[in-house]
């Protein structure tokens, strides 16, 4: 930008270079005198409407996820108009909404946490601005749940930012219900805690019981040792510790003798005092507590409707204890009730907390109800480069892709030099393998076979009588993918955005992944496996423990469809996972035989606790039912993934 004012002053034509749809033009800004009624303005603008333009006002927390935002805050700064970019920290956010509201087209980069996004909205709320700018995330922030359900990620990684101006530029803008919280204070005698809250608005959830209070024990920590909680990992060390702390001392085990909640006229007291919840959330978003999803995936739902940020609607869900901990592992909570409206009495002072703000609320009644929506960004999913019209080699139909590790210390070191990464890859990479997948392949995908490759190399190897591979060979659970040719040097993608990108985005012929625990490595001994994606054909090399999106193998597939020839020449050539149950279930007699006498296990169960003849039974086939159960055999071998031989 300094080269653009140079220029503009000696009255040159400036581009304003890539991000000119996005930057504030020299020319919109005059420079005016300071009246002395205001102490902090000392421009105004006048824009010049144009349909091509989108300017972005950028708001900066530099104290959100460990400080990380002071850098951030730097490359704005150095990529668009300084004018457009502010710090939070110095004040200013209404002034400078204030002094952007009649610009046209107008968007809102927040970055920082949910908190800051919610600091943003209300001060939208406060000034009316008409109509309302649609607001992007960066997620600087240690949950960042809201930047996760609008595909901005868990948490900025080291994206080129002018990435992210091209993102918030295409984004499609959605609705965000933003929830209304009123408190009338309890006339019985008052105890200790307070009668406000420290939000009276909420974009994700409010909640009260266990989480409450592990936030509130973080909050208090933070404020009395801020120097200790500079960073993502440390402040989720603490949330653990101190999540373990309350359980071991029982806070919240008392939580549903005092309290009453009524949604819609419903009330689900009974229901709480029976399963007796330590914690009660009242969900806006799909995402909470770091990406967990409590109400569950939308094929889950049974009696409700699935989950939306934009219905007028708030999800109330209970949780016991060991339903808190399953939300790590997918698990979600009781689902209670979907309502407009909410009604909560508190008959004693309990910890709960607003958008991840604590504090102890003294014995109140507390009303939940719509406000209003709020216009937000959302990242979309696109091609960087748009095929040409009835080109077919635009988007190849398949992709052979090398897939290449290299070491977060051997990253750390040439990530700004990408061509010389490139050039002495051999080197400091480990060849993981290959793969085939689609040429419309995304990164949520291709993660499942480059995993896949780790497996079919570790049972290869196993098979052959040879030693296990070391961990400095093995990839870490936490790897992510590279980015290597859409930005002058590497970069990461972070995890929950996987699904937005293309493989073809991000690699050509060979794909990089950042092995964040691995330790950096020599050149490869030998190419590992061919892994294929399914419907690709047989390939020499190809193994037959691959499996597709949904956790189907070969062998599932073809006894599931009755291929009797296929399944023998599976068993005959490979090695399978268990198939008995698939067969069974759509009446297959002759696959089911095929798989008896090759061995097959009848006292396995699926995930849903059902055996093979339980598989036959509620097909109807009781005749199948009968011989399975004739054939009943003492457990086989198991594999090392839980599937049986077949």
């Amino acid at each position: 930008m300094m080269t653009c004012f140079q220029l503009h002053q000696i009255e040159e034509p400036c581009s304003l270079g890539a991000h000119a749809g996005v930057i504030v033009p020299p020319s919109w800004i005059i420079k005016v005198r300071k009246p002395q009624e205001s102490k902090w303005r000392p421009f105004m603008l006048k824009p010049l409407p144009s349909p091509l333009m989108k300017p972005v006002l950028v708001f900066v927390n530099p104290k959100s996820g460990g400080n990380q935002g002071t850098k951030v805050l730097q490359m704005f700064m150095w990529i668009l108009n300084p004018r457009q970019v502010f710090d939070l920290s110095q004040g200013g956010l209404r002034e400078a909404l204030e002094l952007y509201r009649k610009v046209p087209n107008l968007r809102i980069l927040a970055c920082g946490g949910d908190g800051t996004v919610g600091w943003i909205l209300s001060a939208l709320d406060e000034l009316g601005m008409t109509p309302h700018p649609p607001v992007a995330v960066l997620p600087l922030g240690t949950g960042n749940d809201l930047a996760r359900t609008l595909n901005w990620g868990g948490g900025y990684t080291d994206e080129p930012v002018s990435k992210v101006l091209c993102q918030v530029e295409d984004g499609s803008v959605v609705q965000l219900d933003r929830w209304n919280l009123q408190v009338e204070r309890s006339p019985a005698q008052p105890e200790e805690g307070t009668q406000k809250l420290p939000l009276n608005v909420f974009n994700n959830y409010f909640s009260l019981g266990f989480d409450a209070h592990v936030t509130l024990e973080f909050h208090e920590s933070r404020e009395a040792n801020p120097e200790k909680f500079n960073s993502r990992f440390r402040n989720k060390m603490f949330y653990a510790g101190a999540a373990f702390s309350d359980f071991l001392q029982r806070s919240s085990r008392d939580l549903s003798k005092h309290v009453r909640v009524v949604c819609d006229g419903t009330d689900l007291t009974p229901k709480i005092q029976e399963q007796k919840f330590q914690c009660i959330v009242f969900l806006n978003i799909p995402r909470y507590c770091a990406g967990t999803m409590p109400w569950g995936n939308t094929g889950d739902h049974r009696d409700f409707e699935p989950q939306r940020h934009d219905d007028g609607c708030i999800e109330v869900i209970g949780f016991t204890l060991s339903s808190l901990a399953a939300l790590q592992v997918g698990g979600h909570g009781e689902r209670l009730h979907q309502c407009r409206e909410v009604t909560l009495t508190t008959f004693k002072t309990i910890a709960v907390q607003v958008d991840g703000e604590p504090c102890r609320l003294a014995p109140s009644t507390l009303r939940i109800s719509l406000r209003n929506q709020a216009n937000m960004v959302q990242k979309s999913k696109r091609r960087t480069s748009v095929p040409l019209l009835n080109d077919p080699h635009a988007v190849p139909e398949r992709l052979r892709l090398r897939v290449n590790r290299i070491s977060l210390q051997d990253y750390d070191r040439l990530q700004f030099d990408r061509e010389r990464l490139r050039d002495i890859c051999e080197c400091v990479s480990i060849a993981v393998g290959i793969v085939v997948v689609r040429g419309d392949c995304d990164l949520e995908t291709c993660r499942l076979y480059i995993d896949r490759l780790q497996e079919v190399r570790t049972h290869t190897d196993e098979c052959r009588g040879l030693p296990r591979p070391g961990s400095a060979h093995r990839l870490s659970p936490n790897w992510s993918f590279l980015d290597s040719t859409s930005a002058d040097r590497f970069y990461r993608i972070d995890k929950a955005q996987e699904h937005l990108h293309y493989v073809t985005e991000i690699c050509q012929e060979e794909v990089f992944i950042l092995d964040h625990g691995g330790l950096a490595g020599g050149p490869a001994t030998g190419m590992p496996d061919l892994v294929v994606e399914p419907n690709s054909g047989f390939f020499r090399g190809t193994s037959l423990l691959v499996r597709d999106s949904t956790g189907c193998s070969a062998l599932h597939l073809a006894s599931q469809h009755g291929h009797t020839e296929v399944v023998r020449f599976i068993l005959e050539h490979g090695e399978g996972d268990t198939a008995l149950h698939k067969a069974a279930s759509q009446k297959h007699h002759a696959v089911c035989h095929l798989l008896m006498d090759s061995g097959a296990s009848l006292i396995k169960t699926n995930f849903k606790g059902k055996t093979p003849v339980e598989q036959a039974r509620n097909a109807g086939d009781q005749e199948l039912a009968s011989y399975l159960t004739s054939k009943q055999l003492p457990t086989t071998v198991s594999h090392e993934d839980l599937e049986t031989a077949v």
